[in-house]
C-alpha cells in the first residue's frame, strides 16, 4: 500500500470523526455559526453529515469528483473560523490569539493541499 492511500484512509477516519463531533458536542459549534444564520444547531450538525459523508466517497470509484466537492466544502466552512476569528469567539472554551488563528487557517490550507493530492491520485 503506498502512502497516498494511507493518507486517504487517514482523513476520511478524521473527517469522520470530526463530522460525529458535531453531535457528541455540539455546544463546541453553536458559537461558530453566525448569528445572522437561522437554526444554528440544525446548520452545523448538516454540516457534520456532510463531513462524514464526503470523504466516505474518497473511497470509491467518484474519488475524484468527491475531492473537488471536498475542496469547496473546506473553503466555505473556513467561513466559520473566519467568523470567530473577526469576532473574537472562542473555540468551545478557548478564546484563540491571532497567532493561534493564522495556525489554524495554515491548517485548513493544509486540508485543502492533501484533498487536493488525493484528487490527483491516480490508483
Amino acid at each position: 500500500m503506498d502512502i497516498v492511500k494511507i493518507l486517504i484512509y487517514l482523513y476520511v477516519i478524521f473527517f469522520v470523526v470530526a463530522g460525529l463531533n458535531h453531535f457528541y458536542n455540539p455546544t463546541f459549534y453553536d458559537s461558530m455559526v453566525p448569528t445572522f444564520i437561522p437554526y444554528p444547531r440544525l446548520v452545523h450538525q448538516f454540516t457534520g453529515i456532510l463531513e462524514v459523508i464526503i470523504p466516505l466517497f474518497l473511497l470509491t470509484k467518484w474519488r475524484k469528483e468527491a475531492a473537488i466537492i471536498m475542496i469547496v466544502f473546506l473553503i466555505a466552512i473556513y467561513g466559520a473560523n473566519l467568523y470567530v476569528w473577526v469576532n473574537k469567539l472562542p473555540y468551545g472554551k478557548t478564546v484563540f490569539t491571532n497567532t493561534q488563528h493564522l495556525i489554524r487557517f495554515f491548517i485548513q490550507v493544509g486540508y485543502i493541499w492533501l484533498t487536493y493530492v488525493i484528487y490527483r491520485y491516480d490508483k
